[in-house]
């Protein structure tokens, strides 16, 4: 092809890379504003929505529901995204809320007065929690779900539920202004305590780390889901019998402690959700533990009931949260130390061998060059450091394969033990054999290294003993757990024996990567050292 050809194509394919880039410039300055109208949309039919759930259970001629939603909806939403966008939110769910509302006979005024009741409490409860939470992870610590009880829970829904049960009792919906205040109290401390958590926890999460939870994971959740459901259609769904108060009123208790260790809040929340659920549909129909009681009384009886379950099992849950939270990082930090350390050794053990030691050996071939021109005299001092300068390259050599076992990357694991018991045999006197079963060819890096170790520095200190009995190291793969066995039958050997450093690098090294040290002394059988990894 000619340059009068190419020129143009080159033009061609540079104005279209511009036009690429500009493209992709405009599409993530449109992306936002695009993303935040759907959120919006989004977030006004879920409003639209629980709002009809909340006059689902609302019972007839009263003008409070015993559970509102869309109040929880709205903090959930305001908890996940930034301050600065919330009043798109507010201008979304407006035409949702009126429309709703109209739609149930509910006057202009009031609907409007408990408009600005239901975005009061949101704003009020995620604007407290912004400030005195800047994290994340709300709902992963103890001061977070302090923080959201105190503010999201309790002071938003006390003060604003002085506002819309004014604004109910001055347009003639209600009469009884402490009434209509305790259950609109209740009844949103309830939908908050068990809709804003899992709304939260799940919007904060990601899909794909739904996916990695275990099948157990899911069954293990079915079966609470399953036994909630049962204990509470059982306990709320019967006729009033108040003499089996006392007896099946805290049948739901197990499962939502169950919910609280095993799932965290917002497990827990979503029990308490289903208990609230049921409870509060089998309220409005009379039955219950508190039937007998007025619907009003029997509803508020319920809610306080629920209130009082789900609080302190909500800060357990968080606790453990925490301490599993902690205990993750702590994981994570000593696995950073470990890997921190072998490739601090796999450097140090690079510049002994690719710089130390070709230094040594070319010192070594100068003083050999030396002896060679220089007189008898002179011949025997050449020699000796002749002898001393091979020596000190033999050492750092050993010294630099010691750090990092350069072997591994080109022998493999078993070849490498093989090689590394045959050594120590020699050097030391003792009768060491090694055999392997079913050891794949090819293993993970991180596998070998640790197993490498482990039977470095059992074989480093069974050569202290200085003993003549025999010893056996097999590696062995059985299932999905690949183990290195070495049994000395020497029965001096225990574990206090060890140097404390080296056998908390051996311990932390396995357990970083979810493995096992065991250490095992008896008469009949000497000493057992065994190392479990799974592949």
């Amino acid at each position: 092809m000619s340059h009068e050809a190419i020129a143009p194509l080159s033009a061609l394919r540079m104005l279209f890379d511009r036009l690429g880039t500009l493209a992709r410039s405009l599409t993530l300055s449109l992306a936002p504003p695009l993303r935040t109208l759907m959120i919006a949309l989004l977030v006004a039919v879920s409003y639209y929505a629980g709002s009809q759930i909340g006059f689902f259970f609302t019972p007839a001629g009263q003008p409070i529901s015993t559970f509102w939603p869309p109040n929880a909806i709205l903090l959930a939403v305001f908890l996940l995204t930034p301050p600065r966008i919330w009043w798109v939110f507010v201008l979304a769910v407006l035409p949702a809320h009126l429309l709703i509302q109209l739609q149930f006979g509910v006057p202009v005024l009031s609907a409007l007065g408990w408009f600005v009741g239901n975005v009061s409490e949101a704003l009020l409860g995620a604007g407290c929690i912004h400030f005195f939470k800047k994290e994340t992870s709300l709902f992963q610590s103890l001061k977070g779900v302090v923080i959201f009880l105190a503010f999201g829970v309790g002071l938003a829904t006390l003060v604003t539920s002085f506002l819309d049960a004014g604004s109910t009792i001055l347009t003639g919906l209600g009469r009884n202004f402490w009434m209509v205040w305790t259950i609109r109290l209740t009844s949103n401390m309830v939908a908050n305590l068990t809709i804003v958590p899992p709304l939260v926890i799940f919007g904060a999460s990601q899909i794909s780390q739904l996916r990695k939870l275990k099948p157990s994971v899911y069954f293990e959740a079915a079966a609470l889901g399953v036994g909630i459901v049962v204990v509470s259609v059982l306990v709320f769904g019967a006729e009033s019998a108040p003499g089996l108060i006392p007896a099946f009123v805290y049948a739901p208790l197990p499962f939502l402690l169950w919910a609280a260790l095993r799932f965290g809040p917002g497990g827990l929340s979503a029990s308490v959700l289903v208990v609230a659920i049921i409870s509060a549909w089998n309220a409005m129909h009379g039955r219950g533990p508190f039937g007998t009681s007025s619907l009003d009384s029997h509803v508020l009886s319920m809610q306080i009931l629920l209130t009082a379950f789900a609080l302190p099992l909500m800060l357990m849950a968080a606790l453990v949260a925490e301490r599993l939270s902690i205990g993750e990082r702590l994981r994570a930090t000593r696995e950073s130390l470990i890997f921190a350390r072998d490739e601090d050794l796999h450097r140090i053990a690079r510049w002994l061998h690719g710089d130390i030691v070709q230094r040594l050996t070319l010192v070594g071939l100068s003083v050999d060059e030396l002896r060679a021109e220089c007189g008898a005299s002179a011949k025997a001092a050449l020699d000796r450091l002749y002898d001393q300068v091979s020596g000190v390259s033999e050492q750092t050599r050993s010294l630099s394969h010691d750090l990092h076992p350069f072997a591994l990357e080109y022998l493999g694991l078993a070849r490498t033990l093989k090689k590394l018991c045959r050594e120590t045999s020699e050097h030391n006197g003792i009768a060491i054999s090694f055999s392997e079963q079913n050891v794949p060819a090819c293993l993970p890096s991180d596998i070998s290294m640790c197993l490498f170790r482990v039977a470095q520095g059992a074989l480093s200190e069974i050569a202290k003993s200085r003993h003549a009995k025999p010893v056996a190291a097999v590696l062995s793969v059985a299932g999905k757990h690949i183990l290195l066995r070495i049994a000395d039958e020497e029965l001096g050997i225990r574990s206090q024996q060890w140097e404390q450093t080296q056998l908390t690098w051996m311990r932390e090294g396995l357990a970083s990567l979810g493995g096992t040290l065991q250490i095992s002394s008896g008469s009949s059988q000497g000493t057992i050292i065994e190392a479990s990894l799974p592949l």
